[in-house]
């Protein structure tokens, strides 16, 4: 048999079917990263306000039922240098390393890419804007970079073993009506 007539003998999807459910899908979508991205963003606010007040950083997801299903827990930012002046930061990297080729000069002067990678490794080694020269010692403060989050703080999701088949079947039976109705909810249901 060949797959033409495998085809053929397939009953054929309704189209309006089709069209029905990739409206209602992406509908659901929509409304699913709104969703997400409010509660990510009220979690994480919450989370970091346990962690100051009482030294919290995960908590548990449970369902309706109280059967834990996944655990919720903060992931620290990260500080580094950042350049925040790089005119600044080139005219110091020309005067402080005269006779190396570490800075190109176009309308402006710019350090090269590799060079302000390496010194700001340097830097966020150190935990400070400064570098000590490898041949004279002296400590330079290098003007036109910062210290300051390169990656804010966090959270992430860690399913327990089960916890996705959990929750799907929970959804299915309805369980998390309550938790999923802000999601279905339409602009007049929300008002009320």
């Amino acid at each position: 048999m060949t797959e033409t007539n495998t085809a053929e003998q397939q009953p054929a999807e309704s189209l309006r079917d089709l069209a029905t459910q990739a409206a209602v899908l992406k509908l659901l979508a929509e409304r699913v990263a709104a969703a997400q991205k409010d509660v990510r963003k009220r979690t994480q606010a919450a989370l970091d306000t346990a962690a100051a007040r009482d030294g919290v950083e995960r908590i548990a997801a449970e369902l309706p039922g109280g059967q834990a299903v996944a655990t919720i827990g903060l992931r620290k930012g990260e500080t580094g240098p950042v350049v925040v002046d790089e005119d600044a930061f080139a005219r110091w990297v020309r005067a402080t390393f005269p006779d190396e080729e570490w800075t190109e000069t176009r309308i402006v002067r710019t350090v090269k890419p590799w060079k302000a990678a390496e010194l700001l490794a340097e830097m966020d080694a150190a935990g400070t804007a400064q570098i000590a020269d490898k041949v004279t010692g002296q400590v330079h403060t290098v003007p036109g970079v910062t210290i300051r989050p390169t990656r804010a703080r966090t959270h992430g999701i860690t399913w327990r073993k089960g916890g996705k088949d959990a929750t799907a079947e929970a959804w299915r039976t309805g369980a998390l009506a309550a938790q999923l109705a802000a999601i279905t909810a339409g602009k007049e249901d929300e008002a009320a």
